[in-house]
């Protein structure tokens, strides 16, 4: 390989170099911008989570969360109340919180939070599904022994990693 660089011109080198640098630079890099959506979707109406487990708040939080990932993701795409050019719809259908870490005195060190919801992501102007996952689900660790808590923490987490999922598979793809 040393022999092939000898045999280059200095200016092929250099264009090979910043060919080189420019791939490096790139690899592993990923943005979703507006400019990775269909043409013709301009609006989504992002309907309420409809709530399977009873926790209102809950569902209200994934709402807030999905909405503010959407301000932050989908570039130019404006969220309107109705008559979009894409549906977004939710709906939370498990919930647990449960125990996953004990200390040498049994005591609980660490809770696991688990929220499992569906997606569905439809194209009114093309008339056709996006992305759907009738079982999407994300998870939260939290640490009473630091005096983290359920909800501000655990499922805080788990939102996050939900946001995170939604953007990995119904926006990335379009």
């Amino acid at each position: 390989m040393i022999e092939m660089f000898r045999k280059m011109t200095s200016a092929k080198f250099l264009l090979a170099c910043v060919v080189l640098a420019v791939a490096g630079a790139l690899t592993g890099c990923y943005s979703f911008t507006a400019s990775t959506l269909p043409s013709h979707i301009k609006t989504v109406q992002i309907h309420e989570v409809e709530d399977k487990t009873l926790d209102p708040v809950l569902a209200n939080n994934i709402h807030t969360a999905v909405v503010e990932m959407f301000k932050k993701n989908a570039g130019g795409v404006r969220l309107v109340n109705d008559d979009a050019n894409a549906d977004f719809q939710m709906t939370l259908i498990g919930y647990t919180n449960k125990p996953e870490n004990y200390n040498s005195n049994s005591d609980v060190e660490t809770y696991r939070v688990t929220i499992r919801v569906s997606v569905k992501f439809y194209d009114n102007v093309k008339e056709r599904i996006i992305y759907e996952n009738k079982s999407l689900s994300a998870e939260g660790v939290y640490d009473v022994q630091k005096n983290e808590v359920e909800d501000r923490h655990g499922q805080a987490r788990a939102i996050e990693k939900l946001q995170d999922l939604i953007i990995a598979n119904a926006l990335a793809k379009w």
